[in-house]
C-alpha cells in the first residue's frame, strides 16, 4: 500500500516538473507583444510619438525636438549633430 502511494507521488512529481518545463519553453517562444516587461506603463502614460526629420548629410532620422536647425538655401534644414550641420553649410559655401 505504501509502495503504491509512493509511486503515485513520484508520478505526480514528474508531471509537475514536466508542466513547469513546458511553461518555461512556451514563455521563451511567446511573441514579444504578449510578453510585456514588468516596467511597462499603461497606454495612457505612454507619450505620443514625435515627428522625425531627416538629416540630409548622414540620412539619420532625428526627433524634431532634438534636431539642430540651420537655414540652408532659403529653407530650414534639420541635422542630427553640429558636425553634419557644419558639413552641409560648408558644402553650400563651396558651391556658391
Amino acid at each position: 500500500m505504501i509502495a503504491v502511494l509512493l509511486k503515485i507521488l513520484q508520478v505526480l512529481f514528474w508531471l509537475f516538473l514536466l508542466r513547469l518545463l513546458v511553461r518555461a519553453i512556451a514563455r521563451a517562444f511567446a511573441p514579444a507583444a504578449r510578453r510585456a516587461p514588468a516596467t511597462a506603463r499603461p497606454r495612457s502614460e505612454v507619450p505620443a510619438p514625435e515627428d522625425l526629420v531627416l538629416d540630409r548629410v548622414c540620412h539619420t532620422h532625428v526627433p524634431r525636438s532634438r534636431a539642430l536647425v540651420a537655414r540652408v538655401e532659403d529653407r530650414d534644414e534639420h541635422f542630427c549633430s553640429p558636425a553634419c550641420r557644419d558639413k552641409a553649410l560648408a558644402a553650400v559655401a563651396r558651391a556658391s
